[in-house]
């Protein structure tokens, strides 16, 4: 009965992109794993995260290299304090193939769902991704004003 147990465990495939959407979609994440599931974490990293990136290095006097490490490694330090470890942190760049990267990790992983911010289904492919997506997609409103 375990293996059966493992094999059904939900997951979610949960795609944000701080510098745009906040976090609307590490609710639903949150909620899979409170519930007994695992979460992968898809950060989507966008030209506003580059450039945040890089006014953060330009603060702090830091090579863009040096100052996208710290990025990711607070991301990652963050969420693994929100999840306790029942979670996957995956870095992708917000380029043409992003959406076949996510619905194909998600794929790959074995995932239960998708949760993705609405910004993103309003994009030609991200939008084609979801309709062929055999895997049911939840997408998340935009933060209230």
């Amino acid at each position: 009965m375990k293996e059966t147990e493992m094999t059904s465990q939900e997951h979610i495939v949960a795609v944000v992109e701080p510098a745009l959407d906040g976090e609307t979609t590490i609710d639903f994440a949150k909620q899979v794993v409170d519930r007994g599931g695992r979460a992968t974490v898809v950060v989507l990293l966008s030209r506003e995260t580059v450039a945040a990136v890089t006014a953060f290095a330009n603060a702090e006097n830091l090579s863009y290299a040096d100052a996208h490490e710290i990025y990711v490694e607070r991301l990652a330090e963050d969420y693994s304090a929100r999840f306790g470890g029942k979670h996957q942190i995956a870095f992708v760049e917000d380029r043409s193939d992003a959406d076949r990267v996510v619905f194909g990790r998600a794929t790959r992983d074995a995932a239960t769902s998708v949760a993705m911010p609405q910004r993103l289904v309003n994009r030609r492919k991200w939008k084609a991704s979801v309709a062929r997506s055999s895997i049911p997609v939840v997408i998340a409103p935009p933060l209230a004003a």
